[in-house]
């Protein structure tokens, strides 16, 4: 282990953020479980990648966003532009230094959805340019209409795909389903280093022996 990664979880109010971090660090979570509205909450905790190691994660859990329309007005982001308050966009400070996003749905609830397809777009503009590694995970957070569940889910995996985001469907209640979104984040986080960390320096050296040798005969 190395470096602490900054990853921020975020997404529509309610939808299961401190569930999931609090089933995926401690398996503490039941139907039991009770959670208050969040301010800010940071976990710390050490995340196996997908080649066996572990690497040290630091997870900051935002307060819920509130949907950028209601009443008759839903649906996801028309304009660019459009003006959101700041209950409904992350705290500016967290693109400073965030190097991943795991945006949360909630699959019973659609206009979660869409809170996220506003994120994104609020991400993109604000995150200073640099490169970062965004996923989103549809949370089920309990029986519902199995018709609206698949559209809800099918719409995701379909924005995803257009956005070249990983999508993945977990339960909060379901430990084992939470470890392979987290995995592929902090395996994206930590790629494997190239083992020349200086070719340049290694050719010269090479040029070096080699005119050394010619000077000799």
């Amino acid at each position: 282990m190395g470096k602490t990664s900054k990853v921020v979880v975020c997404g529509m109010k309610g939808v299961g953020k401190t569930a999931i971090l609090e089933q995926l660090i401690y398996g503490n979570v039941n139907l039991k479980s009770c959670f208050y509205p969040t301010i800010e909450d940071i976990y710390v905790a050490n995340i196996e990648t997908d080649r066996g190691t572990k690497e040290r994660v630091c997870f900051y859990d935002t307060a819920g966003l509130e949907p950028p329309l209601t009443g008759e007005l839903k649906g996801p982001p028309q304009s660019p532009t459009m003006q959101l308050t700041a209950n409904q966009v992350l705290q500016r400070h967290y693109l400073g230094f965030a190097e991943g996003f795991v945006m949360v749905y909630d699959t019973t609830r659609p206009e979660s959805l869409d809170v996220l397809m506003y994120l994104k777009k609020d991400i993109d503009r604000n995150k200073d340019k640099k490169e970062v590694v965004m996923l989103v995970i549809g949370n089920r957070t309990g029986p519902d209409d199995v018709n609206s569940l698949e559209n809800t889910c099918s719409k995701a995996s379909n924005w995803c795909a257009r956005e070249k985001i990983r999508h993945f469907e977990v339960s909060a209640m379901d430990r084992p389903s939470l470890y392979e979104p987290f995995i592929f984040m902090t395996s994206r986080l930590n790629p494997v280093q190239n083992k020349t960390t200086f070719p340049q320096l290694s050719t010269l050296s090479k040029l070096t022996q080699k005119n050394n040798k010619s000077e000799a005969m």
